[in-house]
């Protein structure tokens, strides 16, 4: 038995005033529940317990460590109980990841659906670019992100799932107009006023890798921190911009912005869930984690 286990008899011997109680309580026998007090007399060189006819009786001593070991044992019960609740989901805290963009447009529609069924389960959600957020989650800084991939330090984290995104070059109504509606190459399309995403963005890195697989190179006229900033100065004719297509599902088909077709292929993009490998998240973590890549292949 360990010393844990001495307070454990102790406590129950205390509360029922019977080492035969105490025994019963914690399914051992009497002679090991005796020895136990023995041992913890021992260690603590007092006496703790006055042996009487029809049971046992605190000492001094006895009583002042009682005080403390009831106050161990509840928080030990408490802790029990949360682990309980942990491992049926009905509380526990998941660090999720995500850009700007991407929590818009798949983080948040999930994270409405995973609330109503996990109530209990809190969430704590950080923005970043997908190199950060990679570099967070090996950091074990956050449980599980949603990344462009291939991801950053791929060899360290654990891909769940991954979808394709179609990109798509776009434009405001006056500058859609001046391009007509034809299929137009690259090398004309970057004649014209261009608006990225920041230099170090993975958009603004795929489209400058998309031009140089042509021959082809651009320098922005103006960069942007975010989709959404990007997308209001499209649509007030600033310039042309690559995004994705999802992100503009309703302004192109409300007609605040217009979509120019590239006579070059536009090849896809991917995104995933990524996290660390199996073993290293709670269980709420790791439910959000599955239920998260589940949505985001449908």
């Amino acid at each position: 038995m360990s010393t844990m286990d001495y307070y454990k008899v102790f406590y129950q011997a205390a509360l029922s005033g019977s080492l035969t109680k105490a025994a019963q309580e914690l399914y051992i026998t009497q002679p090991s529940a005796s020895y136990a007090i023995k041992q913890l007399e021992e260690q603590l060189g007092v006496r703790l317990l006055e042996r009487k006819a029809k049971g046992v009786e605190l000492t001094g001593e006895g009583q002042a460590l009682f005080h403390f070991v009831e106050q161990a044992y509840r928080l030990l019960q408490a802790g029990e109980r949360k682990i309980g609740e942990m491992k049926t989901f009905a509380s526990g805290v998941v660090r999720l990841g995500a850009s700007d963009s991407l929590c818009k447009h798949f983080a948040l529609p999930f994270l409405e659906r995973f609330r109503r069924a996990h109530p209990g389960i809190r969430i704590l959600l950080s923005h970043g670019k997908s190199a950060e957020l990679t570099s967070r989650l090996v950091k074990r800084e956050i449980d599980c992100a949603i990344v462009h991939l291939p991801a950053e330090d791929g060899a360290h984290v654990n891909v769940l799932a991954s979808r394709e995104l179609e990109s798509c070059f776009i434009a405001g109504p006056a500058l859609a107009r001046q391009l007509g509606n034809g299929p137009i190459s690259l090398a004309e399309l970057i004649r014209h006023p261009f608006v990225t995403l920041s230099a170090h963005s993975r958009t603004s890195a795929y489209l400058h890798a998309l031009l140089h697989s042509y021959g082809l190179s651009l320098v922005p006229d103006i960069e942007l921190g975010s989709v959404d900033l990007l997308l209001e100065f499209v649509r007030r004719d600033m310039g042309v911009a690559l995004t994705t297509r999802e992100f503009v599902v309703e302004e192109l088909a409300d007609g605040r912005l217009f979509e120019l077709r590239a006579v070059e292929l536009i090849p896809a993009r991917s995104i995933g869930v990524v996290t660390m490998p199996e073993g290293a998240q709670s269980h709420a973590a790791a439910l959000f984690s599955l239920e998260l890549a589940d949505f985001l292949c449908k």
